[in-house]
């Protein structure tokens, strides 16, 4: 049956679906509802806030979305799937059982129902029944790592332990494997800043594997990007810690989030952490300077940054942090020397042309300033920070244009 869409409701449809990529379930349901009230037979509006409302375990009204569906489209296999996996969440198992066995009269080869049909019979004590089930899930497609679980766990009960220990290390390799999969194409997309679609490969990637920590932390990043709470954010990194306490890339985005947000102490303990394991680490390191200059401890910004150029003398982002401390404690000469080798380095890297730009007008050498920033506009034309500051610079050197005529005037 096809249903005539507003746009309006599928904004709001749209809107939930955005909200359930971020598992925001409880957010996501009055955005359906709204659809809803818009279009009250629009199926996908239904079917969704159906899924958020079994994900937060209101079966009941979970149900009564799949079913309201179910009785103008008795043969919707997404409704029937949802039906039937509600049922199983709530206990109901022969009911389940009917509403999995409808669905494969349409769809035999849904490896889903048939997976759970066999987890139904199972709970009802019918193991060898529900092997069948699952193996029909796996000759469909052997690597199936739900199947292959649920294949160990049934075995498990029938007390077949040697054969469901072998299926149980088949499924995590299979879903080490899925989820690393799905992991990459989410890089992929955060290359190409599709972040919203990359967030949802995250996802996936952990309801598969919830201990894969580079998912983990993707998705803490790609929150963070999208203007999430701390709180929000942070969760993941500190997921990703309690998998493996050592794991570097959750440590840093956790300390430079604290960082950003001017809880600079909190971020010095999370660098020390990674110093503690990792004492050679440049960029912690650098990084602790960075939160030690903005408390205005200087001496200790500038030993951090002083370790991290020993180790590595040549690292752009340690000299650039260096310049920032420096220049911070008002030594801009001393700045302008560790800005000049990041630029030796590197001759077209914006933010030490910029910086050198900075410092010049802090030196009120204004003209020089303002070839830096020129400079680096020429490589970025909009490098927000460098066309502000070039503004700056060229109102100072119109006033100094005002004054000399003034002065040529008044000697007349």
């Amino acid at each position: 049956m096809i249903f005539q869409r507003t746009e309006n409701a599928w904004y709001f449809i749209n809107k939930g679906l955005e909200s359930m990529n971020y598992d925001q379930y409880k957010k996501a349901i009055p955005k359906f509802n709204k659809a809803i009230s818009l279009e009250p037979h629009n199926h996908v509006a239904l079917l969704h806030k159906g899924r958020s409302l079994y994900k937060i375990e209101d079966c009941q009204n979970a149900l009564q979305c799949f079913n309201t569906i179910l009785k103008s489209d008795p043969k919707n296999l997404d409704a029937l799937l949802n039906q039937g996996l509600t049922f199983k969440k709530m206990g109901k198992f022969p009911q389940a059982i009917v509403s999995f066995k409808k669905l494969l009269e349409i769809d035999s080869q849904n490896s889903d129902a048939l997976i759970s049909l066999g987890l139904c019979f199972s709970k009802l004590g019918k193991n060898e029944d529900a092997l069948k089930f699952i193996d029909d899930a796996l000759s469909i497609n052997p690597k199936n790592s739900s199947a292959l679980y649920n294949k160990s766990l049934i075995l498990g009960r029938l007390s077949q332990n040697s054969d469901s220990l072998s299926f149980l290390n088949q499924a995590i390799k299979e879903d080490s494997n899925q989820s690393a999969r799905l992991f990459e194409k989410g890089q992929e997309l955060t290359k190409q800043k599709k972040h919203k679609k990359a967030i949802g490969y995250y996802t996936r990637a952990l309801e598969i594997d919830n201990k894969n920590i580079k998912a983990l932390v993707a998705k803490g990043w790609t929150l963070d990007y999208a203007g999430f709470s701390n709180k929000d954010v942070i969760h993941f990194y500190d997921e990703a810690i309690k998998i493996d306490p050592k794991y570097s890339d959750a440590w840093f985005n956790k300390g430079l989030l604290l960082d950003r947000t001017r809880l600079h102490k909190k971020a010095i303990e999370c660098f020390d952490k990674i110093l503690s394991y990792d004492p050679q680490n440049v960029r912690a390191l650098y990084c602790k300077g960075a939160s030690h200059t903005a408390l205005k401890q200087f001496g200790k910004g500038r030993f951090c940054c002083e370790v991290a150029l020993s180790i590595e003398p040549k690292n752009i982002f340690a000299l650039c942090t260096m310049v920032w401390c420096l220049q911070h404690s008002k030594k801009y000469d001393e700045a302008l020397k560790f800005c000049d080798t990041a630029l030796e380095i590197n001759p077209n890297y914006v933010y030490a042309l910029s910086y050198k730009g900075k410092l010049l007008f802090l030196q009120k050498k204004f003209s020089e300033s303002l070839k830096y920033y020129e400079k680096a506009l020429k490589i970025e034309p909009d490098n927000q920070t460098a066309i502000f500051h070039k503004f700056k610079v060229e109102a100072e050197l119109e006033n100094e244009k005002k004054e000399s005529l003034v002065k040529k005037f008044m000697k007349f």
